[in-house]
């Protein structure tokens, strides 16, 4: 079958991956002009940990893992309120089936593993799609035209092929009230000082992240709420942003701000709703079809369990369509119970007013005590791959 994978990210360069290894001639696009790099730092586990023992890609995750030594929880001026040890955490909670690593480099990581003579068109992006007997004739951006027997649209909340196959994206996005950005800055100096923990300095309603990376970087993550919808993400906005709802802030914040780059990501914090994932022989992937938002914490996860899950119901069905189907049945319940988790999180993982705060660190204290961790297991990395629907 061949397969043309629209989205260099997570879920398009597994299922690229695993239908390369099936057998399947694949060709995947990605508009941006090359792999990201960085982004920021990734919760993994859960099925997307499975998918990727099933995948075999456990060692080479395992290699770009950053093991800290503990999650540091500070006050509005960096002083350390209470610190919990990271290989407790992962043990009780995650069973030791946890990596923390950069978004970029899983990306890296499963560039790097796909077969030999699997085509890669960065620059490139989708400009129509037209549904023809058992296949998908495509034009591209550059107006050249090609047909496949499968589109898969891996490209993200802001989907070119969803658009294309199902309606304008107001009618999948769901705002949870909240801005982000994160950047990646090289200082040993501030290395030195974030030293060997994940910080984490919260007030009611913002929260900047900072931990350390190899090479002495640092890595950023911020977020808060905000009630109206960013209309520019552009750097400069972004900087004026950073100044705006941080800018009052202690400890390292000051030093972050003033050394961020030009390339800062700046988005909203939203969620995809999206009742149906195909349409003929054109199907959603990822975020295109199942973003939780980065408050649910298993954004890459559930997108290479599903494009693992995609990938075994086209191996084992005659009907294409029919596999599509049942890709998102077996995927959409799990979607649905995180994305509820995720909204639920959220006034949590930014709380409003210092009693709220209080309540989160709290929980946060007892996370290492066998009982709420066993609720926190069970929760978060309870759950395997959905297994495969009966017939």
């Amino acid at each position: 079958m061949k397969v043309l994978i629209v989205g260099a990210g997570i879920a398009g360069l597994t299922l690229a991956l695993s239908l390369r290894r099936a057998g399947h001639a694949v060709v995947v696009i990605e508009k941006a002009a090359r792999l990201r790099d960085d982004g920021y730092m990734l919760d993994f586990f859960g099925p997307g940990y499975d998918a990727a023992e099933r995948l075999g890609l456990l060692p080479a995750i395992a290699r770009i893992h950053y093991p800290i030594a503990r999650l540091a929880f500070l006050d509005s001026g960096g002083r350390e309120r209470f610190s919990l040890p990271y290989a407790s955490l992962r043990h009780l909670v995650f069973g030791d089936r946890h990596f923390n690593f950069m978004r970029g480099d899983l990306e890296h990581v499963l560039h790097d593993s796909l077969p030999g003579l699997t085509p890669i068109r960065f620059g490139t992006s989708v400009r129509a799609l037209g549904a023809v007997p058992a296949g998908v004739d495509v034009t591209f951006d550059d107006g050249s035209e090609q047909r496949f027997d499968l589109v898969v649209g891996a490209d993200g909340v802001r989907s070119r092929v969803r658009q294309l196959a199902f309606g304008p994206p107001a009618g999948f996005i769901r705002r949870l009230g909240y801005r982000t950005l994160a950047y990646v800055t090289d200082d040993p100096a501030l290395h030195a000082r974030v030293g060997d923990a994940f910080c984490t300095l919260t007030t009611p309603g913002r929260q900047v992240a900072a931990y350390p990376l190899r090479g002495g970087r640092v890595a950023t993550f911020f977020i808060h709420r905000a009630e109206t919808e960013a209309r520019d993400c552009s750097p400069q906005a972004a900087r004026e942003e950073l100044r705006a709802a941080y800018g009052s802030l202690g400890w390292l914040v000051p030093e972050l701000i003033a050394r961020a780059p030009d390339d800062i990501y700046y988005d909203e914090v939203t969620q995809v709703v999206a009742p149906r994932w195909s349409a003929g022989r054109i199907v959603l992937l990822g975020d295109a079809c199942q973003c939780v938002s980065l408050l649910a914490g298993q954004g890459a996860s559930m997108a290479m369990a599903g494009a693992y899950v995609l990938a075994e119901e086209l191996a084992q069905a005659d009907d294409v369509e029919r596999a599509l189907w049942r890709y998102q049945r077996r995927v959409q319940p799990s979607i649905v119970t995180r994305q509820a988790s995720g909204r639920n999180i959220a006034a949590w993982f930014v709380p409003r007013g210092p009693v709220r705060l209080a309540v989160r660190d709290l929980f946060m204290r007892l996370s290492t005590w066998r009982p709420v961790a066993r609720v926190l297991r069970r929760q978060l990395a309870g759950d395997r791959i959905v297994p495969r629907a009966i017939a």
